[in-house]
């Protein structure tokens, strides 16, 4: 993750106050010990459904095998 926020600065500082920068790994670690993956698990089935109510797609591809046409 930090590899991508360093790759992607200039991108996410348009979302983000990043005075000190990207923040290192164990930040990251620290966040997501603090996620419960039960509640994480129904936000992201929530967030999941109202993608396919939005769209009306029964699928939803994530993994960009589709765009690369693989």
């Amino acid at each position: 993750m930090e590899n991508y926020g360093l790759s992607k600065l200039d991108w996410l500082e348009e979302f983000f106050a990043l005075p000190n920068g990207i923040p290192c790994p164990d930040t990251f670690r620290r966040v997501f010990e603090r996620i419960n993956p039960k509640v994480f698990e129904r936000c992201f089935q929530r967030w999941v459904q109202s993608m396919v109510e939005a769209f009306g797609a029964q699928v939803i591809l994530i993994d960009g095998k589709n765009v690369r046409g693989s």
